[in-house]
């Protein structure tokens, strides 16, 4: 690949972040409750988004918070945490009612 459409790319990475930033927090606003499957999936890929878009922007040195080193690396631990203890919290209650793990339409 040449280096011109690599740059191309790579520049354009913060452009899709944002559009996919849009469409997930679109789709958290629609889904109307928090117990829904589609809302809790939607705030765990908004913090993930977040963290890409915090590190892209350290990487190109236009955005940085002082004292904190990787906030990137931090908003992905915390998705991962969030996604974890959702899915386990989802299993117990569905354990317990009898329930499947998601909606079924």
């Amino acid at each position: 690949m040449s280096e011109t459409a690599l740059l191309f790319l790579e520049k354009s990475t913060i452009f899709l972040l944002v559009i996919s930033l849009a469409v997930f927090s679109w789709s958290a606003l629609s889904s109307r409750s928090l117990r829904k499957f589609q809302f809790q999936m939607s705030i765990f890929v908004i913090i993930w988004v977040l963290g890409e878009i915090i590190r892209f922007l350290q990487e190109e040195k236009i955005f940085t918070i002082f004292g904190v080193g990787d906030l990137g690396a931090v908003l992905h631990t915390v998705a991962m945490i969030f996604f974890s203890l959702m899915l386990w919290i989802r299993f117990y209650y569905s354990r317990r009612s009898g329930k499947l793990m998601i909606e079924m339409k």
